[in-house]
């Protein structure tokens, strides 16, 4: 497993994003911590289905929740990235008994963390920078995305659960040394927040998709999307998530398939400088737990809209996003202390 994260770490350094098969990402949370029980209970679908609208009414067609985890350095451990896993981890696909008392054993073992882990328990936040996503040209669903935006908290059973710190623990793995500036961030505090998003997509009409922003970036650090799960969506065409270089101008383009566009809309708002040959990654997230992780500094992202197969059937698409990043120079951001007080995350 050492071995494993190493390399998927040097993959995310020079390429800018890595892609996880589900089972690893599976794997990798049990690793971290998560439980089995907890693991299917999301995958069924039950705590995304119990997750508030989005508070942007053009947007109630999906469900959205932060959940916000903080990443707190402790100084007497040093300056180890992440975690220092053990050479002779191995994990046993064919048995999962005998994996599950492995990740056992390892929690009880020398298991160096960079980190302290805890939830914020208060309403997360967003700031994205106008020049990082569009809110008014070239989107499908117009409003300010820009500028900093307050979410919904996330359903009571996902808090409980083992996953959010079993996440947490595995992106801390992922966050570099050093954080590059941005203007509105505190890029040299102690603290770096993950907020773990959950979202679905209900397909309501032809607008409701993930990202009717089209390409943009989040504001972040490192940045993630887990599909959870898909119910009665078409196989094979559509809900492709896309990498971009920072070449690629952020918005939407119409495009029949991958690498032609439509002749046919000569309203189509496609940047001058958009060009085919931008997109480094282009993958349809079909199965459970598949994850990309991606460097937010380095690439731009988007994922297209999908498609309802069987028509009168409900149709969605669940997954959870990590944004992580340090905290926001305004203090905007917050975290509560003991359960009473409510403290600037600094």
């Amino acid at each position: 497993m050492k071995l494993y994260l190493e390399n998927l770490n040097e993959h995310l350094d020079s390429k800018g994003y890595v892609f996880i098969p589900g089972h690893k990402y599976h794997e990798l949370l049990l690793y971290f911590g998560a439980s089995i029980e907890d693991l299917t209970k999301v995958e069924s679908g039950y705590i995304h289905q119990l997750v508030n609208k989005d508070r942007e009414e053009s947007m109630s067609f999906r469900q959205v929740a932060f959940h916000r985890m903080l990443l707190e350095d402790e100084e007497d451990q040093g300056d180890s990235r992440g975690i220092a896993l053990h050479s002779d981890s191995t994990l046993l696909k064919s048995d999962q008994t005998e994996a599950t008392n492995l990740f056992v054993s390892e929690k009880n073992s020398d298991i160096k963390r960079s980190a302290k882990v805890s939830p914020a328990n208060r309403e997360a936040v967003s700031q994205i920078i106008d020049e990082e996503i569009c809110s008014d040209s070239r989107v499908k669903i117009s409003f300010k995305r820009s500028g900093t935006r307050v979410y919904n908290l996330p359903p009571p059973e996902y808090v409980v659960s083992t996953l959010p710190e079993a996440m947490a623990k595995l992106h801390d793995y992922f966050q570099p040394a050093s954080h590059q500036h941005q203007s509105n961030l505190n890029q040299n505090s102690k603290t770096t927040i993950d907020d773990q998003v959950l979202i679905r997509i209900n397909k309501d009409d032809e607008n409701a998709e993930p990202t009717p922003e089209g390409i943009h970036q989040d504001g972040t650090e490192i940045s993630s999307i887990t599909l959870v799960g898909r119910k009665n969506v078409l196989k094979g065409r559509g809900g492709e998530s896309r990498i971009w270089n920072l070449k690629q101008p952020g918005g939407n383009y119409d495009s029949d398939k991958f690498g032609e566009m439509k002749n046919d809309n000569q309203t189509s708002p496609v940047h001058h400088d958009f060009a085919w040959n931008n997109c480094l990654f282009d993958y349809a997230l079909e199965s459970p737990w598949e994850t990309i992780i991606f460097n937010d500094r380095k690439v731009k992202h988007e994922a297209r809209s999908f498609f309802r197969d069987e028509e009168n059937v409900p149709c969605y698409r669940d997954v959870i996003v990590n944004f992580v990043r340090k905290p926001l120079l305004d203090g905007s951001d917050t975290k509560l202390v003991n359960g009473i007080k409510e403290e600037t995350i600094v």
